[in-house]
């Protein structure tokens, strides 16, 4: 059950990482229309964005650990 919650925690992760690629140059994050909201509010409380929006230490970090072409 734990290696299961691992992988559950890294898709979601990978989720949150691919909306936080649509961010401007200054590191504001805008959700594109075909994302849920709740995305926004989970990398909000996981610390990867910041209560304005933009792009944390964490979130950039994680940008960095999931390069998507």
């Amino acid at each position: 059950m734990n290696a299961l919650s691992s992988e559950l925690e890294q898709n979601i992760e990978s989720d949150i990482a691919k909306v936080l690629e649509f961010h401007y140059g200054d590191g504001l994050v805008y959700l594109p229309k075909n994302q849920p909201v709740s995305l926004i509010k989970l990398a909000e409380h996981k610390g990867f964005i910041d209560q304005e929006g933009y792009l944390t230490r964490k979130g950039r970090s994680l940008l960095a650990k999931h390069q998507f072409s």
